[in-house]
C-alpha cells in the first residue's frame, strides 16, 4: 500500500494542466470573518484547492447536507467544510416518498438559502433526477442554472461511465463536479432498494472503475457511498481527487451525513451507519409539549414579562371612546376579557382582534 501512495503522490504532481488549473479555483472569491476572539484566527472561504490541500495532509473534511438558512448558518458558525444541498430534502424537508420526486425548481429554492447563511463551506448541491440524464448539453443548462439562480459552487451527480461524457461537459463551462458512486439513491429502484455495492470481486471492481472513469472525466472530488470500507480505502488510494464517505468507513479523505441524521430529527429507518450526534428531536417534543401546556394552564404569556403596557391615561380614554369604560380585564383583577354581551355606543359588539402569525 505504501508503494501505491507513492506511485498516487508521484502521478499527482503531473496531472494534465486543465486539472490542475480547474481544481485550485473556486466559484467564489475568498471571504475573510473577522475574528471575535485573540485565540481563533479568521475563517477562510472554503476552496477546492484547499479540500485537495487536505486531502495530501490526511486532514478529514467534514460535509454536512444543509436545506435552510438556520441549518447553513449552524455550519458556517461551527466550522464544517462543506455544505451539501443534497436531494435528501425530497424526504426529510417536503415529505415525499424518493429523492426522484424533487424538481430542480423546488432544489433551487433551497440552495438559495443555503447560500445566504453559509459563507465560508465550499456550497455543493446535488443535480436533481432528469436534469441531467437526457443529454451533456441539457445537463449542462440545469448546471449553469444551478449556479446562476441557486448560487451554489459545484453540482453533484450520480452514476459512472454513462455520465463521464455529462460531468466532463458541465466541468468544461466552469462548473465544478462532484461525483457519486457506490449505492446511488436516485436509482434505488433499479438496484432494488438501498443496498450495499461492490460486496463481492467484480462489483468491487465496478465501483472502482466508476471512481477512476469519473476522476478522467474532470470531478474535483466522488462520494462513496455504501460499500465496504476496504474497497473505499483502496479507491481513495488509487484516486488524486478527495474521496467523501458515508457508509463507507475511515479510509476516505472525508465523511458526510445527513443533518437530521446527525440531530435525530428523522424518524424514518436509520441505516447502520448514521451516528447520532444529539437529539434535536427529543429536545424539540420537550419543546412544544411544555408550549402546550403553558398556554392551556395560562402561564404563557406573562401580561408583566412578555407583555406590553399602556400608559392608564390612555387606556381610560380607549374605553372611553369605544365606549365601554366598565370594562375589566385580567390586568384588573377580572377573567372576563371576553364579553358578547357589551356593546359600544354605535349598539355594536366590541370588535374582536386578530393578528397574523
Amino acid at each position: 500500500m505504501q508503494g501505491l501512495r507513492a506511485a498516487i503522490s508521484s502521478r499527482s504532481t503531473a496531472m494534465p494542466r486543465h486539472f490542475v488549473c480547474r481544481r485550485w479555483m473556486s466559484v467564489r472569491p475568498m471571504i475573510l470573518e473577522s475574528s471575535t476572539s485573540p485565540t481563533r484566527p479568521p475563517r477562510k472561504k472554503m476552496t477546492i484547492q484547499q479540500l485537495n490541500q487536505m486531502r495530501h495532509a490526511g486532514t478529514p473534511i467534514t460535509m454536512l447536507t444543509a436545506y435552510d438558512f438556520p441549518t447553513a448558518r449552524a455550519l458556517d458558525t461551527h466550522g464544517v467544510d462543506i455544505a451539501l444541498v443534497g436531494d435528501s430534502l425530497a424526504q426529510v424537508c417536503l415529505g415525499l416518498p424518493s429523492t426522484t420526486r424533487l424538481t430542480l425548481d423546488e432544489m433551487l429554492h433551497h440552495t438559495r438559502a443555503v447560500a445566504r447563511g453559509a459563507v465560508h463551506p465550499f456550497i455543493v448541491a446535488d443535480m436533481p433526477f432528469g436534469s441531467y440524464h437526457a443529454s451533456p448539453e441539457d445537463a449542462v443548462r440545469s448546471a449553469v442554472r444551478m449556479v446562476q439562480d441557486g448560487h451554489v459552487e459545484a453540482v453533484k451527480l450520480e452514476g459512472g461511465p454513462e455520465i463521464a461524457a455529462t460531468v466532463r461537459r458541465i466541468s468544461q463551462v466552469g462548473v465544478p463536479v462532484m461525483a457519486h458512486v457506490g449505492l446511488m439513491p436516485q436509482r434505488h429502484t433499479a438496484l432494488s432498494g438501498y443496498r450495499v455495492q461492490g460486496r463481492d470481486a467484480p462489483r468491487a471492481r465496478s465501483v472502482l472503475d466508476d471512481a477512476l472513469a469519473l476522476e478522467e472525466a474532470g470531478a474535483f472530488a466522488v462520494v462513496l457511498e455504501a460499500i465496504p470500507h476496504r474497497l473505499a480505502e483502496y479507491i481513495t488510494a488509487r484516486l488524486t481527487i478527495p474521496t467523501i464517505g458515508i457508509g463507507a468507513g475511515p479510509g476516505t479523505s472525508g465523511q458526510v451525513l445527513v443533518w437530521d441524521d446527525v440531530m435525530t430529527r428523522w424518524h424514518g429507518k436509520k441505516a447502520k451507519f448514521v451516528r447520532r450526534f444529539a437529539d434535536v428531536g427529543h429536545e424539540e417534543g420537550r419543546g412544544i409539549q411544555n408550549y402546550i401546556s403553558a398556554v392551556q394552564d395560562g402561564s404563557f404569556p406573562d401580561a408583566q414579562t412578555e407583555g406590553y403596557e399602556m400608559a392608564t391615561g390612555e387606556w381610560e380614554k380607549f374605553l372611553e371612546q369605544v365606549g365601554d369604560k366598565e370594562w375589566r380585564g385580567m390586568a384588573d383583577g377580572s377573567h372576563e376579557h371576553q364579553r358578547d354581551d357589551i356593546v359600544n355606543s354605535e349598539g355594536l359588539p366590541p370588535p374582536r382582534l386578530v393578528r397574523a402569525i
